[in-house]
Protein backbone atom coordinates (compact mmCIF):
# COMPACT_ATOMS: atom_id res chain seq x y z
CA UNK A 1 0.00 0.00 0.00
CA UNK A 2 1.26 3.46 -0.90
CA UNK A 3 2.15 5.90 1.88
CA UNK A 4 0.48 9.31 1.98
CA UNK A 5 3.40 11.03 0.23
CA UNK A 6 3.48 8.33 -2.44
CA UNK A 7 -0.23 8.81 -3.09
CA UNK A 8 0.46 12.52 -3.56
CA UNK A 9 3.24 11.79 -6.09
CA UNK A 10 1.06 9.32 -7.96
CA UNK A 11 -1.73 11.89 -8.18
CA UNK A 12 0.70 14.50 -9.57
CA UNK A 13 1.84 12.04 -12.25
CA UNK A 14 -1.79 11.35 -13.20
CA UNK A 15 -2.87 14.99 -13.18
CA UNK A 16 0.09 17.02 -14.47
CA UNK A 17 1.48 16.75 -17.97
CA UNK A 18 4.80 18.42 -17.19
CA UNK A 19 6.19 18.54 -13.66
CA UNK A 20 9.36 18.30 -11.59
CA UNK A 21 8.74 16.34 -8.40
CA UNK A 22 11.36 16.81 -5.69
CA UNK A 23 11.16 14.10 -3.08
CA UNK A 24 13.93 13.18 -0.71
CA UNK A 25 16.03 10.11 -1.35
CA UNK A 26 14.56 6.79 -0.16
CA UNK A 27 11.03 8.27 -0.11
CA UNK A 28 9.60 5.71 -2.54
CA UNK A 29 9.09 8.06 -5.49
CA UNK A 30 9.88 5.32 -8.04
CA UNK A 31 6.97 3.16 -6.86
CA UNK A 32 4.70 6.18 -6.63
CA UNK A 33 5.52 7.36 -10.17
CA UNK A 34 5.02 3.81 -11.41
CA UNK A 35 1.56 3.73 -9.83
CA UNK A 36 0.63 6.91 -11.66
CA UNK A 37 2.10 5.58 -14.90
CA UNK A 38 -0.01 2.41 -14.64
CA UNK A 39 -3.17 4.55 -14.33
CA UNK A 40 -2.20 6.62 -17.39
CA UNK A 41 -1.62 3.47 -19.44
CA UNK A 42 -4.90 1.90 -18.27
CA UNK A 43 -6.83 5.02 -19.16
CA UNK A 44 -5.11 5.37 -22.53
CA UNK A 45 -3.66 8.77 -21.72
CA UNK A 46 -0.30 7.44 -22.95
CA UNK A 47 0.75 4.37 -24.88
CA UNK A 48 4.51 4.02 -24.45
CA UNK A 49 6.62 5.33 -21.57
CA UNK A 50 10.38 5.83 -21.66
CA UNK A 51 12.12 5.84 -18.27
CA UNK A 52 15.56 7.47 -18.34
CA UNK A 53 17.91 6.98 -15.41
CA UNK A 54 21.43 6.09 -14.32
CA UNK A 55 22.54 2.66 -15.48
CA UNK A 56 21.79 0.68 -12.33
CA UNK A 57 18.45 2.44 -11.87
CA UNK A 58 17.44 1.66 -15.45
CA UNK A 59 18.72 -1.92 -15.29
CA UNK A 60 17.50 -2.98 -11.87
CA UNK A 61 15.50 -0.47 -9.81
CA UNK A 62 12.54 0.06 -12.17
CA UNK A 63 12.41 -3.58 -13.24
CA UNK A 64 12.35 -4.70 -9.60
CA UNK A 65 9.70 -2.13 -8.75
CA UNK A 66 7.45 -3.20 -11.63
CA UNK A 67 7.74 -6.85 -10.62
CA UNK A 68 7.24 -6.17 -6.88
CA UNK A 69 3.82 -4.51 -7.06
CA UNK A 70 0.91 -6.80 -7.86
CA UNK A 71 -0.96 -4.18 -9.88
CA UNK A 72 2.08 -3.31 -12.04
CA UNK A 73 3.55 -6.78 -12.58
CA UNK A 74 1.28 -7.20 -15.60
CA UNK A 75 2.85 -4.24 -17.43
CA UNK A 76 5.09 -5.11 -20.35
CA UNK A 77 8.62 -3.83 -19.81
CA UNK A 78 11.90 -3.67 -21.70
CA UNK A 79 15.34 -2.98 -20.26
CA UNK A 80 17.31 -1.14 -22.92
CA UNK A 81 20.70 -1.55 -21.26
CA UNK A 82 23.77 -3.53 -22.27
CA UNK A 83 25.26 -4.36 -25.67
CA UNK A 84 23.78 -2.91 -28.88
CA UNK A 85 22.27 -6.33 -29.61
CA UNK A 86 20.60 -6.46 -26.17
CA UNK A 87 19.28 -2.94 -26.60
CA UNK A 88 17.85 -3.69 -30.05
CA UNK A 89 16.15 -6.79 -28.68
CA UNK A 90 14.62 -4.70 -25.90
CA UNK A 91 13.36 -2.06 -28.35
CA UNK A 92 11.84 -4.79 -30.51
CA UNK A 93 9.54 -5.73 -27.61
CA UNK A 94 7.73 -2.40 -28.09
CA UNK A 95 6.86 -2.53 -24.38
CA UNK A 96 4.58 -0.23 -22.44
CA UNK A 97 7.54 0.83 -20.28
CA UNK A 98 11.08 0.93 -21.68
CA UNK A 99 13.94 1.70 -19.30
CA UNK A 100 17.18 3.11 -20.67
CA UNK A 101 20.32 4.48 -19.08
CA UNK A 102 21.14 8.10 -19.82
CA UNK A 103 24.34 7.23 -21.73
CA UNK A 104 22.34 5.36 -24.38
CA UNK A 105 19.91 8.15 -25.26
CA UNK A 106 22.00 9.27 -28.24
CA UNK A 107 22.12 5.65 -29.45
CA UNK A 108 18.33 5.41 -29.09
CA UNK A 109 17.84 8.58 -31.12
CA UNK A 110 19.91 7.20 -33.97
CA UNK A 111 18.38 3.72 -33.70
CA UNK A 112 14.77 4.93 -34.06
CA UNK A 113 15.63 7.38 -36.82
CA UNK A 114 15.34 10.62 -34.86
CA UNK A 115 12.09 12.49 -34.46
CA UNK A 116 10.38 10.57 -37.26
CA UNK A 117 10.68 7.25 -35.43
CA UNK A 118 10.24 8.53 -31.88
CA UNK A 119 7.52 6.38 -30.29
CA UNK A 120 7.43 7.45 -26.63
CA UNK A 121 4.61 9.82 -25.78
CA UNK A 122 5.62 9.97 -22.10
CA UNK A 123 9.06 10.27 -20.55
CA UNK A 124 9.93 9.85 -16.88
CA UNK A 125 13.39 11.14 -15.97
CA UNK A 126 14.55 9.46 -12.80
CA UNK A 127 17.01 12.03 -11.43
CA UNK A 128 16.52 15.07 -13.62
CA UNK A 129 19.70 16.69 -12.29
CA UNK A 130 21.46 14.55 -14.93
CA UNK A 131 20.26 17.16 -17.44
CA UNK A 132 21.31 20.29 -15.55
CA UNK A 133 24.18 21.08 -17.96
CA UNK A 134 21.66 21.95 -20.67
CA UNK A 135 24.05 21.49 -23.60
CA UNK A 136 22.68 20.10 -26.86
CA UNK A 137 26.10 19.31 -28.34
CA UNK A 138 29.33 18.15 -26.77
CA UNK A 139 32.32 20.46 -26.47
CA UNK A 140 35.89 19.60 -27.32
CA UNK A 141 37.46 18.10 -24.20
CA UNK A 142 40.73 16.64 -22.97
CA UNK A 143 40.30 13.12 -21.60
CA UNK A 144 42.63 10.47 -20.25
CA UNK A 145 42.85 7.27 -22.30
CA UNK A 146 41.83 4.38 -20.02
CA UNK A 147 44.46 2.00 -21.38
CA UNK A 148 47.51 4.20 -21.90
CA UNK A 149 46.75 6.89 -19.32
CA UNK A 150 47.76 9.55 -21.87
CA UNK A 151 45.69 12.72 -22.25
CA UNK A 152 43.93 12.98 -25.62
CA UNK A 153 41.62 15.52 -27.28
CA UNK A 154 38.07 14.39 -27.92
CA UNK A 155 36.22 16.22 -30.71
CA UNK A 156 32.99 17.96 -29.86
CA UNK A 157 29.78 18.41 -31.82
CA UNK A 158 28.06 15.15 -30.89
CA UNK A 159 24.46 15.28 -29.68
CA UNK A 160 24.13 15.02 -25.91
CA UNK A 161 21.44 13.24 -23.88
CA UNK A 162 19.94 16.68 -23.22
CA UNK A 163 20.02 17.37 -26.95
CA UNK A 164 18.10 14.16 -27.65
CA UNK A 165 15.23 14.99 -25.30
CA UNK A 166 15.19 18.61 -26.43
CA UNK A 167 14.80 17.40 -30.04
CA UNK A 168 12.20 14.77 -29.11
CA UNK A 169 10.23 17.14 -26.87
CA UNK A 170 7.58 18.09 -29.52
CA UNK A 171 6.46 14.43 -29.57
CA UNK A 172 6.46 14.01 -25.80
CA UNK A 173 2.95 14.66 -24.45
CA UNK A 174 3.89 14.10 -20.81
CA UNK A 175 7.24 14.55 -19.08
CA UNK A 176 7.79 13.94 -15.38
CA UNK A 177 11.09 14.70 -13.69
CA UNK A 178 11.93 12.99 -10.41
CA UNK A 179 14.79 14.07 -8.20
CA UNK A 180 15.93 14.32 -4.63
CA UNK A 181 18.68 16.79 -5.54
CA UNK A 182 17.57 19.52 -7.99
CA UNK A 183 20.77 21.47 -7.36
CA UNK A 184 21.27 25.21 -7.05
CA UNK A 185 19.73 28.02 -9.12
CA UNK A 186 22.34 27.70 -11.87
CA UNK A 187 21.31 24.04 -12.33
CA UNK A 188 17.62 24.70 -13.08
CA UNK A 189 17.72 25.94 -16.68
CA UNK A 190 18.33 22.60 -18.39
CA UNK A 191 15.79 20.76 -16.26
CA UNK A 192 13.03 23.31 -16.90
CA UNK A 193 13.81 23.71 -20.59
CA UNK A 194 12.79 20.08 -21.06
CA UNK A 195 9.54 20.76 -19.23
CA UNK A 196 8.43 23.98 -20.96
CA UNK A 197 10.80 24.32 -23.96
CA UNK A 198 12.22 27.57 -22.64
CA UNK A 199 8.97 29.37 -21.88
CA UNK A 200 9.89 30.39 -18.31
CA UNK A 201 13.67 30.67 -18.14
CA UNK A 202 14.42 31.41 -21.78
CA UNK A 203 15.51 29.43 -24.80
CA UNK A 204 19.23 29.98 -24.35
CA UNK A 205 21.37 28.99 -21.38
CA UNK A 206 23.87 31.80 -21.91
CA UNK A 207 21.07 34.36 -21.86
CA UNK A 208 19.73 32.75 -18.67
CA UNK A 209 23.12 33.07 -16.99
CA UNK A 210 23.62 36.60 -18.28
CA UNK A 211 20.28 37.76 -16.89
CA UNK A 212 20.45 36.27 -13.39
CA UNK A 213 24.12 35.56 -12.62
CA UNK A 214 27.36 37.46 -12.28
CA UNK A 215 30.76 36.00 -13.19
CA UNK A 216 34.01 36.81 -11.43
CA UNK A 217 36.45 37.72 -14.21
CA UNK A 218 39.40 36.41 -12.23
CA UNK A 219 38.13 33.19 -10.65
CA UNK A 220 35.31 32.62 -13.22
CA UNK A 221 33.03 31.77 -10.28
CA UNK A 222 29.35 32.26 -11.11
CA UNK A 223 26.94 33.48 -8.45
CA UNK A 224 23.34 34.75 -8.54
CA UNK A 225 22.36 38.38 -8.05
CA UNK A 226 20.45 39.18 -4.86
CA UNK A 227 17.15 39.33 -6.74
CA UNK A 228 17.69 36.19 -8.83
CA UNK A 229 16.39 33.51 -6.46
CA UNK A 230 12.99 35.14 -5.94
CA UNK A 231 12.57 35.88 -9.66
CA UNK A 232 13.60 32.43 -10.89
CA UNK A 233 11.52 30.55 -8.32
CA UNK A 234 8.55 32.80 -9.10
CA UNK A 235 8.74 31.78 -12.75
CA UNK A 236 9.09 28.01 -12.27
CA UNK A 237 7.08 27.29 -9.13
CA UNK A 238 4.01 26.13 -11.09
CA UNK A 239 6.07 23.36 -12.72
CA UNK A 240 7.79 22.21 -9.55
CA UNK A 241 6.65 20.65 -6.30
CA UNK A 242 8.64 19.31 -3.36
CA UNK A 243 7.49 17.05 -0.58
CA UNK A 244 8.33 17.42 3.10
CA UNK A 245 10.88 14.97 4.37
CA UNK A 246 9.57 12.14 6.52
CA UNK A 247 11.76 10.34 9.00
CA UNK A 248 10.99 6.88 7.61
CA UNK A 249 14.59 5.92 8.29
CA UNK A 250 16.89 7.72 10.74
CA UNK A 251 19.35 9.98 8.91
CA UNK A 252 22.94 8.77 8.61
CA UNK A 253 25.49 9.81 11.20
CA UNK A 254 28.40 11.49 9.40
CA UNK A 255 31.64 11.26 11.38
CA UNK A 256 34.68 12.88 9.71
CA UNK A 257 37.95 11.00 10.11
CA UNK A 258 40.86 13.45 10.05
CA UNK A 259 44.38 12.40 9.14
CA UNK A 260 47.52 14.49 9.60
CA UNK A 261 50.06 14.36 6.80
CA UNK A 262 53.77 14.30 7.72
CA UNK A 263 55.36 17.74 8.17
CA UNK A 264 57.56 17.50 5.07
CA UNK A 265 54.58 16.31 2.99
CA UNK A 266 52.46 19.25 4.17
CA UNK A 267 55.31 21.65 3.42
CA UNK A 268 55.46 20.35 -0.16
CA UNK A 269 51.64 20.57 -0.39
CA UNK A 270 51.73 24.28 0.46
CA UNK A 271 54.66 24.94 -1.93
CA UNK A 272 52.69 23.27 -4.69
CA UNK A 273 49.57 25.26 -3.80
CA UNK A 274 51.50 28.57 -3.93
CA UNK A 275 53.69 27.96 -7.00
CA UNK A 276 51.63 25.41 -9.03
CA UNK A 277 54.82 23.35 -9.28
CA UNK A 278 55.98 20.41 -7.18
CA UNK A 279 59.66 19.84 -7.76
CA UNK A 280 59.69 16.90 -5.34
CA UNK A 281 57.13 14.99 -7.42
CA UNK A 282 57.93 16.68 -10.78
CA UNK A 283 54.33 17.76 -11.37
CA UNK A 284 53.00 21.08 -12.64
CA UNK A 285 49.47 22.50 -12.63
CA UNK A 286 48.83 24.67 -15.68
CA UNK A 287 46.05 26.72 -14.04
CA UNK A 288 44.06 27.09 -10.83
CA UNK A 289 41.38 24.61 -11.93
CA UNK A 290 43.94 21.90 -12.59
CA UNK A 291 45.66 22.81 -9.33
CA UNK A 292 42.49 22.17 -7.31
CA UNK A 293 42.14 18.71 -8.82
CA UNK A 294 45.85 17.98 -8.25
CA UNK A 295 45.55 19.09 -4.62
CA UNK A 296 42.66 16.67 -4.10
CA UNK A 297 44.83 13.93 -5.59
CA UNK A 298 47.67 14.98 -3.29
CA UNK A 299 45.39 14.81 -0.24
CA UNK A 300 44.30 11.31 -1.23
CA UNK A 301 47.85 10.01 -1.50
CA UNK A 302 48.98 10.07 -5.16
CA UNK A 303 49.05 12.32 -8.21
CA UNK A 304 48.97 11.82 -11.96
CA UNK A 305 51.86 13.36 -13.88
CA UNK A 306 51.61 14.66 -17.45
CA UNK A 307 52.24 11.16 -18.85
CA UNK A 308 49.37 9.73 -16.83
CA UNK A 309 51.69 7.89 -14.48
CA UNK A 310 50.77 7.58 -10.81
CA UNK A 311 53.20 9.28 -8.44
CA UNK A 312 52.89 8.06 -4.81
CA UNK A 313 52.79 10.79 -2.16
CA UNK A 314 51.63 9.28 1.17
CA UNK A 315 49.57 6.45 2.68
CA UNK A 316 47.86 8.24 5.57
CA UNK A 317 44.34 7.74 4.20
CA UNK A 318 45.01 4.09 3.49
CA UNK A 319 46.09 3.62 7.11
CA UNK A 320 42.94 5.39 8.31
CA UNK A 321 40.76 3.18 6.14
CA UNK A 322 42.51 0.10 7.54
CA UNK A 323 41.67 1.28 11.05
CA UNK A 324 38.02 1.83 10.15
CA UNK A 325 37.74 -1.64 8.67
CA UNK A 326 39.47 -3.13 11.71
CA UNK A 327 37.10 -1.31 14.08
CA UNK A 328 34.15 -2.63 12.07
CA UNK A 329 35.12 -6.10 13.31
CA UNK A 330 33.90 -7.96 10.25
CA UNK A 331 30.89 -5.73 9.46
CA UNK A 332 30.39 -5.07 5.74
CA UNK A 333 31.81 -1.77 4.45
CA UNK A 334 30.83 0.33 1.42
CA UNK A 335 33.83 2.41 0.31
CA UNK A 336 33.55 5.35 -2.11
CA UNK A 337 36.67 6.27 -4.08
CA UNK A 338 37.49 9.26 -6.30
CA UNK A 339 40.43 8.47 -8.58
CA UNK A 340 41.50 5.29 -10.31
CA UNK A 341 44.70 5.21 -8.27
CA UNK A 342 42.56 5.29 -5.10
CA UNK A 343 40.87 2.13 -6.28
CA UNK A 344 44.16 0.46 -7.15
CA UNK A 345 45.75 1.35 -3.81
CA UNK A 346 42.79 0.10 -1.79
CA UNK A 347 42.71 -3.16 -3.74
CA UNK A 348 46.39 -3.76 -3.07
CA UNK A 349 45.69 -3.41 0.65
CA UNK A 350 42.43 -5.36 0.46
CA UNK A 351 42.56 -7.88 -2.39
CA UNK A 352 39.26 -9.40 -1.22
CA UNK A 353 37.38 -6.16 -2.02
CA UNK A 354 34.81 -6.25 -4.83
CA UNK A 355 34.43 -3.36 -7.31
CA UNK A 356 30.79 -2.55 -8.02
CA UNK A 357 31.03 -1.73 -11.72
CA UNK A 358 33.08 -4.84 -12.52
CA UNK A 359 30.26 -7.23 -11.63
CA UNK A 360 26.66 -7.06 -12.87
CA UNK A 361 25.43 -8.86 -9.75
CA UNK A 362 27.48 -6.88 -7.22
CA UNK A 363 24.52 -5.07 -5.67
CA UNK A 364 22.48 -8.27 -5.37
CA UNK A 365 25.44 -10.03 -3.72
CA UNK A 366 26.01 -7.05 -1.41
CA UNK A 367 22.36 -7.07 -0.33
CA UNK A 368 22.61 -10.80 0.38
CA UNK A 369 25.54 -10.10 2.67
CA UNK A 370 28.04 -11.91 0.44
CA UNK A 371 30.43 -8.96 0.02
CA UNK A 372 32.42 -7.67 2.96
CA UNK A 373 34.12 -4.72 1.22
CA UNK A 374 32.42 -3.10 -1.76
CA UNK A 375 34.30 -0.38 -3.66
CA UNK A 376 32.23 2.08 -5.68
CA UNK A 377 32.68 5.38 -7.42
CA UNK A 378 29.80 7.59 -6.20
CA UNK A 379 28.72 8.23 -9.79
CA UNK A 380 28.20 4.50 -10.35
CA UNK A 381 25.74 3.91 -7.52
CA UNK A 382 24.59 7.33 -6.39
CA UNK A 383 21.01 7.44 -7.70
CA UNK A 384 18.10 5.27 -6.69
CA UNK A 385 20.13 2.15 -5.88
CA UNK A 386 18.85 0.06 -3.00
CA UNK A 387 21.83 -1.11 -0.95
CA UNK A 388 20.35 -1.02 2.54
CA UNK A 389 20.29 -4.77 3.11
CA UNK A 390 24.02 -5.38 2.80
CA UNK A 391 25.38 -3.22 5.60
CA UNK A 392 25.24 0.05 7.49
CA UNK A 393 28.81 1.41 7.26
CA UNK A 394 30.31 3.56 4.50
CA UNK A 395 33.55 5.51 4.03
CA UNK A 396 34.64 8.22 1.61
CA UNK A 397 38.30 7.70 0.70
CA UNK A 398 38.28 11.03 -1.13
CA UNK A 399 35.70 13.82 -1.22
CA UNK A 400 33.78 15.25 -4.16
CA UNK A 401 32.83 18.81 -5.05
CA UNK A 402 29.46 17.56 -6.32
CA UNK A 403 26.64 18.02 -3.82
CA UNK A 404 24.48 15.69 -5.89
CA UNK A 405 26.97 12.82 -5.72
CA UNK A 406 27.60 13.47 -2.02
CA UNK A 407 23.92 13.41 -1.03
CA UNK A 408 22.90 10.61 -3.34
CA UNK A 409 25.74 8.29 -2.37
CA UNK A 410 25.15 8.95 1.32
CA UNK A 411 21.56 7.73 0.94
CA UNK A 412 22.34 4.30 -0.50
CA UNK A 413 22.31 2.64 2.93
CA UNK A 414 19.76 4.61 5.03
CA UNK A 415 16.66 3.42 3.16
CA UNK A 416 13.46 1.59 4.15
CA UNK A 417 14.46 -1.87 5.36
CA UNK A 418 17.72 -0.73 6.97
CA UNK A 419 17.82 -2.17 10.47
CA UNK A 420 20.77 -0.19 11.89
CA UNK A 421 21.86 3.41 12.22
CA UNK A 422 24.02 4.18 9.19
CA UNK A 423 27.51 5.50 9.86
CA UNK A 424 29.37 7.42 7.15
CA UNK A 425 33.05 8.23 7.55
CA UNK A 426 34.61 10.79 5.17
CA UNK A 427 38.41 10.45 5.46
CA UNK A 428 39.98 13.90 5.13
CA UNK A 429 43.50 15.28 5.28
CA UNK A 430 43.68 18.15 7.74
CA UNK A 431 44.82 21.50 6.37
CA UNK A 432 44.23 20.52 2.73
CA UNK A 433 41.64 21.15 0.03
CA UNK A 434 39.53 18.44 1.71
CA UNK A 435 38.48 21.04 4.30
CA UNK A 436 37.32 23.44 1.56
CA UNK A 437 35.38 20.72 -0.24
CA UNK A 438 33.63 19.57 2.94
CA UNK A 439 32.66 23.15 3.79
CA UNK A 440 31.46 23.85 0.24
CA UNK A 441 29.14 20.84 0.35
CA UNK A 442 27.44 22.32 3.39
CA UNK A 443 26.93 25.69 1.66
CA UNK A 444 25.58 24.09 -1.51
CA UNK A 445 23.22 21.95 0.55
CA UNK A 446 21.78 25.07 2.18
CA UNK A 447 21.28 26.76 -1.21
CA UNK A 448 19.54 23.70 -2.63
CA UNK A 449 17.31 23.39 0.42
CA UNK A 450 15.97 26.93 -0.09
CA UNK A 451 14.88 25.95 -3.61
CA UNK A 452 13.15 22.83 -2.30
CA UNK A 453 11.42 24.72 0.50
CA UNK A 454 10.09 27.34 -1.92
CA UNK A 455 7.83 24.82 -3.66
CA UNK A 456 7.05 22.48 -0.77
CA UNK A 457 3.61 20.88 -0.87
CA UNK A 458 1.39 20.59 2.15
CA UNK A 459 0.25 17.00 2.06
CA UNK A 460 -3.39 16.50 2.94
CA UNK A 461 -4.53 20.02 2.04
Amino acid sequence: MLREQQVFISDVVKRERFKMIVSHMASGKTGAALDGARWLLDNQRVSRILVVGPKLVAKDTWKDEIETWEHTACLSKAICVGTPEQRRAALALDAEITCINRENLTWLWQEVGGLTGWRFDMVIIDESSMFKAGKKRTSKTRVRDKKSGVMKTRKGGRMTRFGVLAQARPKIRRLIELTGTPGELIDLWGQFFLLDQGERLGHDREAFEGRWFKKNQYTHEISPYDHSEAEIMGKVSDLMVSLPKLDIVPPPVISPVWVDLPADTMAEYHRFRRTLVSEVYDIEAVNSGVLTNKLMQFANGSMYNEAGQVIPVHEEKLDALDELIERAAGENFLIFYSFRFDLDQIRRRHPDAVVLNEHDDAIARWNRGEINKLLAHPASCGHGTNMQFGGHLAAWFGLTWSLELWLQANMRLPRPGQESIVGIYPIMARGTVDERAYGALGVKDANQQRIIDAVKAEIGR
